[in-house]
């Protein structure tokens, strides 16, 4: 029973680190066209939530790779097919 607990935890841990890591990459996507586009927006902001995402980014991808990792360990064994 608690393997399933552990599994679905994982599994909702999996999906929300994706999404926090496409949110992540569109705002730096978003602030580096501002940057690079020499606009009026506040650059001081826009530099901010740039360094902001891409360090964010780095941290959401190694939450991944643990939640990788210990999801394998929660994973049930399946049989080796014979051909």
């Amino acid at each position: 029973m608690k393997t399933l607990e552990y599994q679905y935890a994982l599994q909702r841990s999996a999906t929300f680190l994706v999404v926090a890591a496409f949110s992540l990459v569109l705002l730096a996507g978003i602030t580096g066209s501002l940057i690079s586009g020499n606009s009026s927006i506040n650059n001081d902001t826009v530099g901010f939530l740039h360094k902001f995402s891409g360090h964010g980014l780095i941290v959401v991808t190694v939450l991944q790779v643990i939640v990788l990792f210990l999801g394998r360990k929660f994973r049930p064994d399946s049989p080796l097919e014979e051909n």
